[in-house]
Formats: C-alpha cells, structure tokens, sequence
C-alpha cells in the first residue's frame, strides 16, 4: 500500500511546523531592544534585527554585532568572544567564557 501526501496535506504540514517553531521564539525584537541594569551596577544597551537573528550590544563604551546561538533554554547571542544569554527578565554577559555581568534586567522606559 503506497502512502500519498496531497499538496493540501503538505501545505497543512508546513503551517503546522510554522506555528510550533514560531512558539519557540524568546520574544519580539521590541521586548529585547532596550537599556539593561546589572546587581553589580554594571549596564548595556541591546538593539535587536527585525528577524532577532543579530543583537548589537552596547557595553563599557563598545559596540558588539552579536549573532543568534543555539541553547537548550532561553536565547543567547555570541561572536565568539562575547555571549549574551537572556531567559526571560534575567539576563548575563559573558566575555571569554567569563561572567562580566549578571542578575541583568531591562529597565522599563516609560
């Protein structure tokens, strides 16, 4: 017996895995864009791409081209030498596999 997928069928497959990838998005570039405040007293800005595929991290007087990382939990952004790993309102920044920031939150700007 020989299975056949119809055009319908495979249009409804691919907007089934569309809808289940685009849950696993962290956020909108709007709710990543924007200042963070650091516990230590240390502060970066992020800028998102539309696609959230790029960050642009403003840190210590610095600019950073991020590029989307994979990761097991969250969303992170790297360039090999910095990482910036955000899970829901926590967020760090790591340098060389250093933590140079934690306990990093957006700051609400009204």
């Amino acid at each position: 017996m020989a299975l056949f997928i119809g055009y319908g069928e495979i249009l409804m497959l691919r907007a089934l895995v569309f809808v289940l990838l685009s849950g696993m998005a962290y956020a909108t570039p709007n709710e990543i864009t924007g200042p963070y405040q650091c516990k230590s007293g240390k502060s970066f800005y992020v800028t998102s791409s539309a696609d959230m595929a790029q960050v642009r991290l403003r840190f210590d007087g610095r600019i950073y081209d991020l590029d989307e990382q994979r990761t097991a939990s969250g969303a992170a952004w790297g360039d090999g030498q910095w990482l910036w790993w955000t899970k829901g309102s926590n967020s760090f920044l790591e340098r060389n596999a250093v933590v140079v920031a934690k306990d990093c939150q957006k700051k609400s700007v009204h």
